[in-house]
Order: structure tokens, then sequence, then C-alpha cells
């Protein structure tokens, strides 16, 4: 059956049709026309397919990233489906852009029509037979990903490794338990990791490689120890989860980058185990819509003052919250360095210009970035915006695009994963141990600050908790976090807030904390209900409870 696929044009599918004559462009097939016979049958165009799926993954520079229904942020528009979640607003008919139910089934039919026909595709020379082996891993590692993901939203989900036709007869399905699909994940990634390659070079640079099916089937075991699936605790699933994460480790592949900052701009950090690769052309369009309006930007990502005070202080300290009633100079120095290369607050520079988030005594005018600043429709409803992930050299608004990567997986949270599982399991000496590496390198060089973690037990479990919240922050990992911990009845069901800043006419300045939003989390919400939609066209599709 012709299958139309489009959606292989791609640079790379135009450069496997480089030709030497005029004549020879014009005389190639509609591009609308190739069947699955042609795709399988040439190694070029089969390689072009694949290579669609990595366009495919959802990323944190998406509109659905969950940083927005987190307790670290908001956004900051005044709808949309961010807006249905956090009011505890969500149902099986509107759960917005969260829900990926239709997109990976999609993308898994996509995998699916490649192992039917992976047997077609040709290989008699021994470079096409290891490009083909490196294929079936790349597709392998692209599936467990699709179903991590469902699994990690849903719970158990139909476990599909076939594609349908229109003439299948049997095509109601029943979920699959939440075990069964992690088990399979797991396994693929497994898998997937005995396929691929160490690293790749040159044009492939970015592809997944060993090490990436390697951390992501890490996570996987992670998620499924932790207590939203593991409610006995049974610690052979701690073990195992630790066993992963230190595979990856003893890989001695990847190192910590002494870069906080940079290594998100950096698609070469040694850091990096995964990532989604952009160019100026086909950019990510990320850092204006987070730049403050005082720049023309949209200030998307409102930062919660909850978020900015889980950031310690340079002696280790939590922040005395109270302070924002007493200083009248800058009531975020002395933190922790992370602090100040992921929120931009006032009085910071952001691209060579000082955040003005103020307004002046007399309700009336103010800062650059405020109510009464530049495009003040894209005012931060909570006077912080994010940082993290900006390429500040770009100046032209709207016209620079940045090409910064979008990073799914990098050592630092391997560590935080190995520390998790040690900790578990009661070796608090190597928990210690790898939460401290990433203290160091978040010191940055400098000598008294950050000092080393030495708790021990459910201590040491806080701590590493609050390491993970800070150093992974806005990287997507926290909505998730506070699920699989089943935490989230307490850290999701509060108060917002944000700050406001009064500039006095001596140029001294005062804070309160403000509203900005209540946040509602029920029961129901450890899940995201399948679709409606979905569940009219399946007889056997049983709905998540509380929907």
């Amino acid at each position: 059956m012709k299958r139309n696929i489009l959606f292989i044009l791609l640079s790379i599918f135009l450069s496997a049709f480089v030709v030497s004559s005029c004549e020879d462009v014009l005389d190639v097939q509609p591009l609308d026309a190739y069947t699955e016979e042609n795709i399988f049958s040439d190694i070029s165009l089969t390689q072009a397919y694949v290579t669609e799926m990595y366009t495919t993954l959802i990323t944190g520079f998406d509109d659905d990233a969950s940083m927005y229904i987190s307790d670290e942020a908001r956004n900051n528009f005044n709808w949309g489906s961010s807006y249905t979640i956090i009011r505890g607003e969500m149902t099986a008919d509107d759960c917005g852009g969260f829900g990926t139910w239709q997109k990976y089934y999609s993308d898994i039919k996509a995998c699916n029509i490649f192992f039917r026909n992976v047997d077609k595709i040709p290989a008699q020379t021994a470079d096409d037979k290891v490009v083909k082996n490196y294929l079936i891993g790349e597709v392998t590692f692209m599936r467990a990903m699709y179903y991590m993901d469902l699994t990690t939203r849903y719970g158990g989900v139909p476990l599909i490794t076939k594609p349908f036709d229109l003439n299948d007869k049997n095509i109601m399905l029943a979920r699959n338990s939440y075990d069964s699909c992690a088990d399979f994940v797991v396994d693929e990634f497994e898998k997937a990791a005995g396929l691929l390659p160490v690293s790749w070079s040159g044009s492939n640079f970015g592809r997944a490689t060993k090490g990436a099916a390697l951390a992501m089937k890490a996570r996987m075991l992670l998620y499924m120890a932790s207590p939203l699936w593991n409610p006995d605790n049974d610690k052979a699933k701690w073990q195992k989860a630790a066993d992963a994460a230190k595979a990856v480790i003893d890989l001695r592949k990847y190192s910590l980058d002494p870069d906080y900052k940079g290594l998100f701009l950096n698609p070469l950090s040694p850091e990096i185990i995964f990532e989604r690769l952009y160019t100026t052309e086909h950019s990510n369009y990320f850092d204006w819509e987070q730049t403050p309006n005082g720049q023309h930007g949209y200030s998307a990502c409102c930062v919660l003052q909850q978020m900015v005070d889980s950031y310690e202080m340079e002696d280790g300290t939590m922040p005395d919250t109270t302070m924002y009633t007493k200083v009248t100079s800058n009531p975020w120095a002395g933190r922790d360095p992370r602090f100040y290369a992921s929120i931009v607050c006032d009085g910071q520079p952001i691209r060579g210009v000082e955040a003005q988030f103020w307004i002046n005594e007399d309700g009336k005018t103010g800062g650059n970035d405020s109510e009464f600043g530049y495009d003040n429709w894209n005012v931060s409803d909570t006077h912080y915006t994010l940082r993290k992930f900006l390429d500040e050299s770009l100046t032209a608004q709207w016209e620079d695009w940045g090409s910064q990567p979008w990073i799914y997986a990098r050592l630092a949270e391997v560590y935080l994963n190995y520390a998790e599982a040690e900790c578990e399991l009661g070796k608090d000496i190597e928990a210690r141990k790898y939460v401290n590496l990433i203290r160091a390198r978040a010191r940055g060089g400098r000598t008294g600050i950050l000092p080393d973690v030495t708790e021990s037990g459910e201590a040491l479990m806080k701590k590493i908790r609050q390491e993970r919240k800070v150093e992974l922050a806005f990287e997507g990992f926290r909505y998730w976090d506070v699920r699989r911990w089943k935490i989230a009845d307490s850290t999701e069901n509060f108060e917002s807030k944000g700050i406001k800043i009064i500039r006095h006419p001596d140029g001294t300045k005062s804070y309160s904390i403000v509203h900005v939003d209540n946040r509602v989390f029920k029961p129901q919400h450890y899940l995201f209900p399948i679709p409606n939609s979905e569940i009219r066209k399946d007889d056997l599709l049983k709905q998540n409870p509380g929907y």
C-alpha cells in the first residue's frame, strides 16, 4: 500500500540525492510518490526515514514544557493548557498540549513500519551492514523513548509492536500493565545499547549512542523503583536502578562540564549524553520568548518566588525569606552560583543591560522590565525570568535566532540518579560522593562556599532531592520527580508567589512577596487522562482513575 512520507523532506534526505547534472535533477521521482518498497529498498532513503524520528521527540523548548506546570514557574500568558492543569481542571477532554498519546502512537507506528521492512533493507557491503545495524539500534532507541514518555504520563498503555492496516480486524487493544510496559522499555534500551556506537562524528553527530541508551534505561529503572510504582519499596528495584546508572558512569565517556551555564549552549559539552541539535536556520525560537519585556521579549517563563528561594546561600543554609521585608539593597546576594546562571532578577545584567523589574513609589512609572516598561503586556507576573538556556550573545531582537541544543540526558542527572538509588539502599557514603561532585562543580572553583553534604539516611535523601531540584531546574524533571516520589499533593497544592519591588526617590528599594496564583493538585493528577477521543474508539481501553 502506498504511504505518503513527505515528512522525510530533511536536509539529509536531500543530500542523499546529490547529482552531477541538471538532467539527473530533472529525472527524480515525485517526493510524494515514495512507497514502503521504495524507502526500504534504498539504504540512503531508510537513513532519511530514521533521521526524521529525531525531530519528533518533544523538547523543553516546546510549548508544553513541563517547567510551566511544576512548582518552578508559570507560563506568562493567562490562557492555555498550563492554566487548565495548575488550576486542577484537567479532564480527559482537555489536557491541552501536555498529552502525547496521539503524537507518540503515530511515531511508534513509524517505528513499527521500519521493523516490518527491516529485512528488505539492502546491506550488500560490510559498510552497509554496519549502517543497517545502527539503524536498527536507533529505531529501537526511539520507540523506547516514545513508550517511556507514554508510561511516565499515563501509566500502563497498549504495547503495539507492529503496524496495523485498515483491513486488520482485532484492533481493539487493552492497556498493558505499567510493569510490562516499563520492562519493555528497559529491554529495548538494553538492546539498543548493544547495537549503537559509543560516539558519532561528522554529519552523524547528535544521533543516539550506547551511552544515551544506557542513560535512558537508568532513568526508566529509577522511575520504576520510585514510590509511585514501587509502593512496597522493593530494594531489588533500587539495586537495578543503581547498577544501571553506574554502568553509564563506568563508560568513562562523559565528564562534568566546569561551565554550568555554558554547557547548555554548547552541543560539544563533555557532559551531554543525548541532545536535540538546532541551527540558526532551524532554530528553537526560545531566546526571545524567554527574554524580559524590556528587551521586547515575552518573559514566557515566570520563575516563582518559591523556586528562587530553593537556592541555598553560599554557606549552605537556606535563605531567610524574611529578608525581603528588611533589606534595601540586593536580597539575592550570596546565593548558590547556579542561581545567577539560571534566573534573572532585578538589578542583574541580561545581555549587558540591567534588569529593571521595579516600579516607582508613585505607582505610575517603572523600570524597563516592569508593568510600565517596554512591551509591558509581556511583563513577568513574578518579576523574575529565566536565564538558563539563553544565548546572551544574541542582541537583535526577533532577528538573531539561537542554535543551542536541548539536552535530554547529561552526566549530572546520572550522578543524581545513582546517588538517590544508593541512598535508598543505605549506601550513604557512595550517595554523598556523587552529590558532592555536583556541588563541587557548582562552586566554580571558589572555596568556602556550598559545603559538602554530610547528612545520612532520611536527611541525606532530603538533600539529594533538594540538589536535584536546583541542579536540574527548568530541564523538565521536577514535574515528574514530585509525582514519582508521590509528594505532589504537598508540593503542588500551594499559593504561588512573586515579588513586588518599589524604588524610592533616593534610589533605595523595598520588597514584598505577593500572590500570583493558587495551584490545585488532585489525586488523579499523578497520571494524565487518556484522551476521551481515544477511549471512544476502543471498547477495551480503560481510563485512568478520577477522570
